[in-house]
């Protein structure tokens, strides 16, 4: 036999194991063509080898994906398969509440913004039950939020009724970047009538940006609020938000008023932590303990100088990428009485 003949013999194994090579583990990847090859003729595939057989090729599925921010964007933006931004507000905003201030909320909603604009309406119902003769509070509310080009603008129009009276409820706050790690707050709230909540009542804030990813922001704020009873509260607050990505965020902070006539000064502490995925599901719960400067409990009564505490919780759904409902249970409770209440809000968002 001739060595011609020995060495075609010899291809036959090797044949065989590039067939096999090819059913097992598929084509191997072709090189990108280069500009200078673009013309050129493919490469003549020998005789005597045997071509693979083609796997099914997988479709890679799409996942979630973390975007850095820029200096002027939210410390991060998630954005999910169907192109939702995590740019939600996750703490709903709340001046009907005279223990808070509005404008931690504010800040809250501020850094969560999307890179792009957009508007939130709600639409809401609370109640509440009060201990010792106090009777109960009913309210209906209906709040906005619009955000575009590093500013943030929340509203709330609400009719109450406390302590046997009526009121109406307006309010406003406007917060605004100053730059890539700080940005400022102010608010305006006012009732028509009634001395269960302030005539009127103003707050401004200042905050910064802090850590390498700007992810812990360090508020302070002052305020000042009049009612109709006569009563003047100076109003101060120091807070800081820790936004521990891609779920947490944890907040904690302190408010204090100083309330005339009588000078009575009243120090609050509240923390909250927020856990959840913005689109899908979030839960807020909050707890706060301190001194009140005064309560008007209707009738021309009141309560001053005592101590309280309230835990909260909010269980916020979406049922598709623009529409959701928000639903929250509170408890509040001081010498005087108990309050046990929640409120069902529907969202929509564009």
């Amino acid at each position: 036999m001739s060595d011609r003949s020995r060495r075609r013999g010899a291809r036959a194994p090797v044949a065989a194991l590039a067939v096999l090579y090819g059913v097992a583990v598929g084509p191997l990847p072709a090189l990108a063509a280069q500009p200078d090859d673009a013309g050129a003729p493919p490469p003549a595939q020998s005789p005597d080898v045997a071509a693979p057989v083609a796997a099914p090729v997988a479709v890679p599925v799409s996942s979630p994906v973390i975007v850095p921010r820029t200096l002027d964007a939210p410390v991060f933006v998630r954005v999910t398969p169907e192109g939702l931004p995590d740019g939600m507000s996750l703490a709903e905003f709340t001046p009907e509440d005279t223990n808070r201030p509005p404008l931690p909320d504010a800040v809250i909603a501020h850094v969560q913004a999307p890179s792009e604009s957009h508007a939130e309406m709600s639409l809401g119902v609370s109640s509440a039950h009060l201990t010792h003769g106090y009777g109960n509070w009913y309210g209906v509310h209906v709040r906005g939020i619009y955000q575009d080009g590093g500013r943030t603008i929340l509203g709330e129009l609400a009719q109450l009724h406390r302590f046997g009276e009526n009121t109406q409820l307006g309010s406003l706050t406007y917060v605004q970047d100053m730059g890539p790690n700080w940005f400022g707050g102010i608010g305006f709230a006012g009732t028509t009538s009634g001395t269960i909540l302030p005539s009127m009542r103003v707050d401004l804030s200042i905050n910064r940006k802090l850590l390498p990813d700007r992810s812990l922001i360090v508020s302070l704020g002052a305020g000042y609020a009049r009612n109709r009873s006569g009563h003047k509260d100076q109003l101060y607050h120091a807070g800081v938000i820790w936004y521990a990505l891609p779920k947490w965020i944890f907040e904690a902070g302190a408010n204090y008023t100083v309330d005339s006539p009588g000078s009575v000064k009243a120090p609050q502490y509240y923390g909250a932590v927020t856990y959840g995925e913005v689109g899908k599901s979030v839960i807020v719960l909050r707890g706060g303990f301190g001194r009140e400067a005064y309560q008007i409990t209707g009738s021309g009564s009141q309560i001053a100088d005592f101590r309280s505490h309230e835990l909260s919780a909010k269980w916020r759904y979406w049922f598709t990428r623009k529409w959701g409902t928000q639903l929250e249970f509170d408890y509040y409770h001081n010498p005087y009485y108990s309050r046990i209440g929640g409120e069902l809000s529907v969202f929509y968002r564009w």
